[in-house]
C-alpha cells in the first residue's frame, strides 16, 4: 500500500471562474443561484502596496481585476474549491481512494506487489498532472510526497523509481491534515513534533496555577 500527498501551488488563487461556474451549473446550480455566484466572483479588484516606513511613503500598483481565485477566509471559499475538485476522482481506479479536504489532495493506492505499486503511482501522477493542468491548477512535484507504507519490522526498504526521467524517492514521513504521518503508520513522528509545544503549554499552566482558579486553568 502506498500514497501520494499532493502540494498544489497557490491552489485557491488559481481557480478559473469560468470553469467553476460551468461546474456549478453542471451540478444543478442554475438561475438566480448561479447569477449570485457569478456576481460574487465578478468585479473583484486588487493592487499591491509597498510601504517605505523610513520615508513615510507608499508605492502602489494600479487596480487590476481578479479573473481567477476564490475568496479565502470564509466558509464559501473552501466549499467552492471542493466543488471545483469534485470530478478529480472520476479517473481513479476503483481500488484507489481519494482523500480531499479543501486544497489537501491525497490518494491511497493498493497494490499486490512493489512493481504494481510503482506503476499505479506513475499512472496516477500522469492523470492528476493532466487534470490539474486542464483545470488551471499546478502540482508542485518538489513538495509532493509519495510514500510506501511498511510494517515496523522492515526498516531498510528504499522505495524509488524513475518517472519521466526524474527520480522519485519515497518520503519517510509527511504532513497529512495536520498530522505527521510516517511510513510505518504509527504516532512516533507526530508525538515527537508536538511534545515541545505541549511542554511549553504545561509550563505556562504551572506558572498560572497560583493566580488562577481551576475553571480558568481548564479553559487555558
Amino acid at each position: 500500500m502506498g500514497g501520494i500527498f499532493c502540494d498544489l501551488t497557490k491552489a485557491f488563487d488559481c481557480v478559473n471562474h469560468d470553469i467553476l461556474l460551468h461546474k456549478l451549473q453542471y451540478y444543478g446550480v442554475r438561475g438566480n443561484g448561479l447569477l449570485w455566484f457569478k456576481s460574487s466572483l465578478a468585479n473583484r479588484k486588487q493592487k499591491v502596496c509597498i510601504s517605505a516606513n523610513t520615508l513615510n511613503q507608499e508605492t502602489s500598483s494600479s487596480w487590476e481585476e481578479i479573473i481567477n481565485g476564490v475568496p479565502q477566509g470564509s466558509i464559501l471559499g473552501p466549499l467552492l474549491f471542493i466543488i471545483y475538485l469534485n470530478d478529480l476522482p472520476c479517473g481513479f481506479q476503483q481500488e484507489n481512494k481519494p482523500v480531499i479536504y479543501a486544497d489537501d489532495v491525497s490518494v491511497i493506492l493498493t497494490a499486490s506487489n512493489e512493481t504494481e505499486l510503482k506503476t499505479q503511482i506513475s499512472q496516477m501522477l500522469d492523470y492528476m498532472t493532466e487534470w490539474f493542468s486542464v483545470n488551471g491548477l499546478s502540482m508542485n512535484m518538489n513538495k509532493t510526497n509519495i510514500m510506501k507504507f511498511l510494517p515496523s519490522n522492515r526498516q531498510n526498504n528504499n522505495f524509488q523509481f524513475m518517472h519521466h526521467s526524474k527520480l522519485l524517492v519515497a518520503a519517510n514521513n509527511t504532513k497529512f491534515l495536520g498530522l505527521e504521518l510516517d511510513k510505518h503508520v504509527n504516532w512516533k513522528s507526530h508525538i515527537k513534533k508536538i511534545l515541545p509545544k505541549l511542554s511549553a503549554a504545561c509550563y505556562v499552566i504551572q506558572r498560572l496555577y497560583s493566580s488562577c482558579d481551576i475553571n480558568t486553568l481548564k479553559m487555558i
